[in-house]
């Protein structure tokens, strides 16, 4: 910053001048005519002139030093500023030294999806003492466009890897920042064998959330069941959802009651998702389809008997879903239900198996931020405030089971052509003549059966083990309603799941089409 320049303030010291001169002539007259008049026996006018004179100038005098101070101190502001930019400087210089001293190195940065992703990350693990490098891994993540990832560290030599991996999840802050309050509120109290949160980082509207499992060693082999349902047995599988379930039933389930509720009330939130769903119907028609014109119908003009083209079988019971969706507030089913707190995003993302050197497996849970009533703090809020009732801490339990399902038929069976489809359908028909107690094997049509392969063998058994633990909380034995509108509920959403999340174009097609066929099933039956 420049100091002060006397070049701009010139006029001022102008009219400083002139006030003096003013102020001083009649002093100076008077004391030359002193010999003459007498300077004390002047008539009183002139005296005022003279005090008046006299003030002037001390007023000329006050302003002149007024001045001359306010300069020396724009003058010391200006030192002390142009000081203060330079002790700016070297702080930030010196910052910049530190945090590329302190922060790890990422290697793996391309499974992060976003670069502010990778700030975030190396936030959260920077006071970690001798982290000197973060290895990411991909461990599948949910379908919300967040971003889970396995973080191993490493010592700044890079001779080591140190014996604590963590599995991090990023994403919207607000749904962050829930999640962290709900884990606190719900999972804190409840859960035994539960992950710690060993770090919280925000960066602008992102953040993330470091999670580490108590039993994790440095040779544990960390999976999401995602992951797992592959590339195991299906005895294995189907072990394994039942400890799943088994252990949240220990831990929030069994603590709940029965409660009378409405269902269209309490799955409204879908009703609110009917555009994008509507929007994403029509991407996986065929051109001239007849069954698109539903789609844009007035509600006076559905016809909900009406059947996509790509439909293969004419009997199917149907009852158009998008019909469903559209009338939906008209409807009321009020029935007993099980309230407990409920994981509220229970997809195969959100199971992480650990596998250690001996192959013992612990199952643990991760994304909390819909736990409790199964909506997140901020679609619980917007319901409040739309005057639709909402339990605030409880939710229907039978909604993570459907949950499941729905993820094991629609996202974790891979669909690659029409054939699959028939077979898809004529499973479905089989899983709602069994009501919650399936059989050994479906009974499928002779047409199909011998497509029936072990993709579908191990979704009929996963699927039977869920429905077996789901048939303890239904209240009212033989209503399947209560089950059949959770799964409407986790069915519909996978028409807009992004294309990522499918293994193919082809698959993605053919899946979608068997999540709205067999909600359109779904519908028939309520």
């Amino acid at each position: 910053m420049p100091r002060p320049s006397l070049r701009g303030q010139v006029p001022l010291l102008i009219l400083f001048a002139v006030a003096a001169v003013v102020a001083l002539y009649p002093l100076a007259l008077s004391l030359s005519h002193a010999s003459t008049y007498g300077l004390f026996r002047v008539p009183i006018a002139s005296w005022v002139v003279l005090g008046l004179s006299a003030l002037l100038l001390a007023l000329d005098g006050a302003a002149i030093h007024a001045w001359w101070l306010g300069r020396k101190g724009r003058a010391a502001l200006v030192e002390t500023g142009q000081a203060l930019d330079q002790a700016t400087r070297e702080l930030a210089a010196l910052k910049a030294d530190l945090l590329s001293d302190q922060l790890p190195a990422i290697s793996g940065q391309e499974h992060l999806g976003r670069v502010e992703y990778g700030a975030i990350l190396q936030a959260l693990f920077r006071a970690v003492p001798d982290a000197g490098y973060i290895r990411v891994e991909p461990l599948s993540g949910g379908y919300s466009g967040n971003a889970t990832v396995l973080a191993t560290l490493g010592d700044r030599l890079g001779q080591r890897m140190l014996p604590r991996p963590f599995v991090v999840k990023l994403g919207d802050r607000r749904e962050m920042a829930g999640e962290k309050d709900k884990y606190a509120e719900f999972v804190l109290p409840a859960l035994s064998r539960k992950p710690g949160i060993v770090g919280y980082a925000e960066w602008g509207d992102l953040a993330g959330i470091a999670y580490e499992f108590a039993s994790q060693g440095r040779h544990a082999q960390v999976q999401s069941l995602h992951q797992f349902y592959q590339g195991h047995a299906p005895a294995e599988v189907v072990k394994l959802i039942g400890e799943s379930l088994a252990y949240l039933g220990e831990a929030w389930y069994q603590a709940g009651a029965a409660a009378e509720a409405d269902l269209y009330q309490e799955y409204d939130l879908l009703h609110q998702k009917r555009q994008p769903i509507i929007e994403a119907a029509w991407r996986i028609l065929e051109p001239g389809d007849g069954y698109s014109g539903e789609l844009a119908a007035a509600e006076g003009d559905l016809r909900p008997l009406l059947r996509p083209a790509f439909c293969p079988d004419p009997e199917l019971p149907w009852y158009d879903p998008i019909a469903f969706l559209r009338t939906w507030r008209r409807r009321s089913l009020t029935t007993d239900i099980h309230r407990s707190v409920v994981h509220g995003d229970l997809n195969a993302r959100n199971i992480l198996v650990e596998t250690d050197q001996a192959g013992e497996r612990r199952v643990w849970f991760i994304d909390f931020s819909h736990t409790g009533n199964g909506l997140s703090q901020q679609r619980t809020a917007e319901a409040m405030d739309k005057g639709v009732p909402v339990e605030q801490r409880r939710g229907h339990t039978l909604r993570d089971f459907a949950r499941l399902e729905a993820e094991c038929k629609f996202m974790l069976t891979r669909l690659n052509h029409e054939k699959d489809l028939r077979v898809a359908v004529a499973f479905e028909r089989a899983l709602l003549a069994a009501g919650l107690t399936l059989p050994a094997a479906p009974e499928l049509p002779a047409a199909v059966l011998p497509l029936f392969d072990e993709r579908f063998e191990r979704l009929w058994q996963a699927i039977g083990e869920i429905r077996r633990r789901a048939a303890h909380y239904l209240i009212q034995e033989g209503d399947l309603r209560p089950y059949w509108m959770s799964l409407v509920q986790a069915t519909l959403p996978v028409l807009y799941y992004q294309s990522a999340q499918f293994a193919s174009e082809a698959s993605e097609r053919q899946q979608k089409r068997y999540a709205l066929l067999a909600a359109g099933m779904l519908c028939a039956r309520l």
